[in-house]
């Protein structure tokens, strides 16, 4: 299993570049929406480049499969967002593109475009996938990537990167944590 060391300031920009585009003619965006879009998008990125694009970890949650830290991001507001109600926020500032690969932004694209107007329903089935039923259906509280990868078809070099990452990651952190 994989790792994470989740990057706050990709999340938060494509946090932003998402909720901007998706948001109504009153700046307002469904945070529903924006974590599902940031998901997909999550999950194009892995198998296409081998990696995510905020390392994030996802939690298999009754509404689907959902970014955790970045969940908690839009969860209050902050500098970058603020809630209009419990279910939408208003994002305050641009996007700082630079801080997103230009594949972030292209896999960021693709998720906006394929998912902007599903509904709660639809976006709540897609994200009800094989992965998130390895997790859920075991009680388990976080997807595997590894699971992901799989289920999207990552072909098995992307896969072999995935897993030789994440062992390294793993010994790396038990090592810390040992002192090694």
């Amino acid at each position: 299993m994989v790792s994470y060391q989740f990057d706050k300031n990709k999340a938060i920009n494509s946090l932003l570049f998402i909720s901007r585009i998706i948001a109504d003619k009153n700046g307002v965006a469904d945070k529903y929406t924006i974590l599902k879009i940031l998901y997909f998008a999550e999950k194009k990125h892995l198998v296409e480049y081998g990696r995510l694009i905020t390392d994030d970890k996802f939690a298999a949650l009754k509404f689907g499969s959902v970014p955790s830290n970045s969940y908690d991001l839009l969860d209050y507001s902050n500098e970058y967002f603020r809630q209009a109600d419990s279910k939408n926020i208003i994002p305050l500032i641009e996007p700082n593109l630079k801080v997103l690969s230009r594949s972030d932004i292209e896999c960021l694209e693709r998720s906006i475009n394929e998912n902007k107007g599903l509904g709660f329903n639809e976006l709540k089935e897609k994200s009800h996938d094989k992965a998130y039923h390895i997790a859920f259906d075991n009680s388990l509280q976080w997807m595997s990537i590894e699971d992901i990868a799989e289920q999207e078809g990552a072909d098995k070099d992307i896969l072999g990167y995935i897993k030789e990452h994440s062992e390294i990651l793993n010994y790396a952190h038990k090592a810390v944590l040992h002192n090694i």
